[in-house]
């Protein structure tokens, strides 16, 4: 996690849902701002106490892949609120 910025992850993570998203919404698609998106998760992350906790766990022990795990579902569930299908 140290290695790859919370931004980095949070801008993977909604690459994946991009296309099957914008195609079902291409005219919100072509009107979002994906870098102001991708703030806005980062910061919705960054105020949310379950986020916090885990990020705190994995500070402790970095080899808790089941912490970062917990970390990308919290990033899937901002975008998916964000992005909803």
């Amino acid at each position: 996690m140290s290695t790859t910025p919370l931004r980095d992850l949070v801008s993977q993570r909604l690459n994946l849902r991009w296309a099957e998203w914008s195609a079902a919404h291409p005219h919100l698609a072509g009107v979002i701002d994906r870098t102001r998106l991708v703030e806005q998760t980062v910061e919705k992350l960054r105020d949310d106490p379950d986020f916090q906790l885990a990020m705190r766990q994995a500070d402790v022990d970095e080899a808790r892949l089941g912490s970062l795990l917990f970390l990308l579902e919290q990033a899937d569930k901002w975008i998916g609120r964000l992005l909803p299908l």
